[in-house]
């Protein structure tokens, strides 16, 4: 009889010991919540720098999903960040495979085959003017028919007085417009020289008053008399694009040929590849900050 009463109470004692309330159970739980979340954070953090290492073009709907989670958990987001990223998803990157709509593919494609350029380069070129363009309110094909004339398409183009890139930049003015310590190799970058032209293109249209005007401040010849017919190489040259993004590709083809058999009349027709605008230009380049 003894035995068996205290083995009753040896079992309630452990019975006792052995049990959690609920508060543990809750400390437990939460503890177990939070060990999986931070695994899971983990996770997605690795996966994050994975496709962004190894899948440029998912980078935007990454980035998307990211700030999405972050203000779902109560993450604030800095205006001025999140303008920042959302440039950094309209400009194209160098090496980046570049996706353009038909008109724009016409585009390219005029360029490629006109000015003797690799395919992609020219339409990484055509993506950077067509952001450049809606950022600054001008017209894309302006913007690319100031390359073509400028530099034939050769982003390492340099004229005897320095002017450099696919715009012809002069680094010794604008060299601080590509950023700290970037004055002497960003005009080299096709993306970046492209930035900086159109902002100088759009600023010196402004201060004209006209495309026209705009154009001669661009040469530099503002002060000049006559602006050696840049400005109508560029405007014709303008209206060849035109003609190739209504999908009149051949036919913009052949009126480069015709242009090129012809030679460059004054004002009138654009420079060809073998021929660097600076040597047909007179006006010394000078390309007044607005």
């Amino acid at each position: 009889m003894g035995f068996n009463i205290g083995a009753r109470a040896e079992t309630v004692v452990i019975t006792v010991r052995g049990a959690v309330t609920p508060r543990q159970l809750m400390v437990r739980s939460l503890g177990l919540v939070a060990r999986v979340t931070l695994q899971a954070i983990g996770l997605i953090s690795v996966v994050t720098m994975v496709l962004f290492a190894v899948a440029p073009a998912m980078r935007a709907p990454v980035r998307e999903t990211g700030l999405a989670l972050w203000v779902a958990v109560g993450g604030h987001l800095d205006p001025a960040v999140e303008e920042a990223a959302d440039d950094e998803a309209d400009n194209p990157l160098v090496g980046q495979p570049v996706v353009l709509d038909a008109t724009d593919t016409n585009v390219a494609t005029y360029l490629a085959r006109r000015y003797h350029v690799a395919d992609n380069a020219v339409r990484m070129v055509v993506a950077a003017a067509h952001a450049e363009g809606k950022q600054r309110q001008i017209d894309p094909l302006l913007i690319l028919a100031v390359v073509a004339v400028e530099s034939s398409m050769n982003p390492f183009a340099q004229s005897p007085v320095g002017a450099t890139g696919l715009m012809q930049v002069m680094p010794g003015l604008h060299g601080a417009k590509f950023g700290q310590g970037n004055g002497d190799i960003g005009p080299l970058d096709p993306v970046a020289n492209i930035r900086v032209g159109s902002e100088i293109l759009s600023d010196v249209i402004r201060k004209g008053g006209s495309v026209e005007q705009g154009l001669k401040l661009y040469v530099g010849a503002g002060n000049l008399p006559d602006d050696g017919g840049y400005a109508g190489r560029v405007l014709t040259e303008m209206g060849r694009l035109r003609l190739a993004a209504g999908g009149s590709v051949a036919a913009a083809l052949a009126a480069g040929a015709r242009a090129d058999a012809h030679g460059p009349a004054f004002g009138t027709e654009p420079l060809t590849s073998a021929s660097p605008p600076e040597l047909s230009t007179p006006p010394a380049r000078k390309q007044n900050p607005a």
